[in-house]
């Protein structure tokens, strides 16, 4: 191959620089870039560049090191394996950085695997980001237009005035617009927090419309809080990992504290509105065993677990339909154990977006 990195012999980490800029289905110096949807079933070599989501010491019953990878892109998520040159590789890439890679399928149990050959980061110059993370369907800003005009429509000038309050702080609202959802099953990427709050607000208006004894103000605003806490949940890394404070706390507690913060910075709140906007916040996963302290017991609370849940649910199906294909079965996707089921695809990704929509 042209490129100097992979004339190497196998296993070599190489500090070199490769040239060119490799696209999704693109040419770098005459070679193909191949994405994971794309990985030839031929024990025929390729080149990809890929996210390394998790890196994972280990040893074969013989006591040789190896080092097993988890490597996605925008169309799927592989394992990966290190067999020779392990101890160098493991610290020559880490964890939610970009790497490029010159591998080989293989297939273990029925399911699909890359034997690495050759590994080293990607210079930001090799790829493009959104080749690399799911994101968002509109764009950021239109997304925001959305809170914003919501937010204008809440009446309660309570709950308006703690909106606008939460919303004044330039740094939170940079934050809020590209923050993730969660750090994999749903929403999973830079933006997913904002999606997934629109969804919510979408649904809610409908809801409103057909149940009138809904107070309307209070589940808006629960929509655009009930998951702020994630911006401190988790981190900003392409690959989303939750930081020591979301571990410990978690985000239905994070949010409340700063919730709290601007409260207090309010001349009043009334109790009474404080309890019902508290207990939808910490009841909105429904259940103690999903880790809510508290089931929903009002209208609103119940209202926002449900929309909370569907909107998570459908982009847990399409994230397991678009990236874990079974290539053993056509039309299904591999078992998945978070949603305990296979999930039936059929003929979607053949039609066109607009068939779909």
């Amino acid at each position: 191959m042209p490129d100097e990195l992979f004339g190497h012999d196998s296993g070599a980490v190489a500090e070199d620089k490769m040239k060119g800029t490799p696209k999704a289905n693109g040419e770098e110096s005459g070679n193909a870039v191949t994405r994971i949807i794309d990985i030839p079933t031929s024990k025929s070599d390729f080149v990809g560049v890929y996210l390394l989501k998790s890196k994972t010491p280990s040893e074969t019953k013989a006591g040789a090191p190896y080092l097993r990878l988890r490597l996605s892109d925008r169309t799927g998520e592989i394992d990966a394996f290190v067999w020779e040159n392990a101890g160098s590789t493991e610290f020559a890439v880490r964890r939610g950085q970009v790497i490029k890679l010159k591998g080989r399928l293989n297939i273990f149990q029925q399911r699909p695997n890359i034997k690495v050959l050759n590994i080293r980061l990607a210079s930001e110059d090799e790829y493009d980001v959104s080749a690399i993370v799911d994101g968002p369907k509109a764009c950021l800003a239109d997304l925001f237009i959305v809170v914003t005009e919501s937010i204008q429509k809440v009446t309660d000038p309570d709950y308006r005035a703690l909106l606008e309050e939460v919303f004044s702080d330039e740094k939170f609202v940079s934050r809020f617009k590209i923050a993730p959802g969660a750090k994999a099953i749903h929403h999973a990427y830079p933006g997913g927090l904002l999606e997934h709050t629109v969804s919510l607000l979408r649904l809610a208006s409908s809801i409103i419309e057909i149940y009138g004894d809904l107070d309307a103000d209070l589940l808006i605003t629960t929509c655009i809080l009930h998951d702020i806490g994630k911006m401190e949940e988790y981190n900003s890394d392409l690959a989303v990992e939750r930081t020591t404070e979301g571990r410990l706390l978690g985000h239905i507690v994070l949010g409340l504290l700063k919730l709290q913060r601007c409260v207090e910075k309010l001349d009043s709140f009334p109790a009474e509105k404080w309890r019902k906007l508290l207990h939808a916040l910490i009841s909105h996963h429904g259940s103690l065993e999903w880790g809510s302290p508290q089931v929903p017991m009002t209208l609103e609370a119940i209202a926002l677990h449900y929309i909370d849940n569907l909107d998570a649910k459908l982009g847990q199906f399409r994230a397991v339909s678009e990236k874990h294909k079974d290539p053993n079965f056509e039309g299904f996707t591999t078992y998945d154990k978070f949603l305990e089921r296979y999930v039936y695809f059929g003929d979607r990704f053949s039609r066109t977006e607009d068939e779909q929509q």
